[in-house]
């Protein structure tokens, strides 16, 4: 048997037999890269079949014209928000959202504070004043103009601090 061997040995060149045990190695990282590109397939086909669910691709459309959609009337309502949003804000300008309150004692002999002061102003500083005084003869009610933060009429010491309370509000 060793002689079959070595004849044949001395039949076959040297080089094929490194030959032969190059393409075997070969064969076997092809085999490797053959089972990990069929691993990889798999999971390729895993998440088609996910995106697919349904009846096949026309689920996939329908999913993405869906999408799609959505998506546009998305953008028309943040659109009006937009829109909605620049109105009130216009509208806010001349709104009046500082305001000053003060009570106080017109009259010492009365009991309680039921005199009262309130500043309403807008953004700009305009506005009005409005003084409540309460007394025992009745009531009497006095409104001024507040134009930039200043009053064309003189201000009692308690329409001033109205006046002062409105205008330090921040917005």
């Amino acid at each position: 048997m060793v002689d079959i061997l070595n004849e044949v040995y001395n039949m076959v060149d040297p080089y094929a037999l490194y030959i032969a045990a190059g393409a075997v190695l070969l064969c076997i990282i092809l085999l490797i890269l053959v089972i990990v590109l069929f691993v990889k397939l798999k999971k390729t086909g895993d998440r088609i079949d996910y995106f697919m669910r349904g009846t096949g691709a026309d689920s996939l459309e329908g999913a993405l014209r869906k999408v799609i959609d959505d998506n546009q009337k998305v953008k028309i309502q943040l659109k009006n928000n937009v829109n909605e949003i620049v109105k009130i804000n216009e509208n806010l300008v001349g709104a009046y959202r500082k305001i000053g309150v003060v009570k106080y004692n017109a009259f010492p002999g009365m009991a309680g504070k039921v005199s009262s002061v309130i500043a309403l102003l807008n953004n700009e500083n305009n506005g009005i004043i409005i003084n409540s005084i309460h007394g025992q003869e009745g009531c009497y009610t006095y409104v001024k103009e507040i134009m930039n933060g200043k009053s064309i009429n003189p201000l009692t010491k308690e329409d001033e601090e109205a006046l002062k309370i409105a205008l330090q509000m921040e917005l």
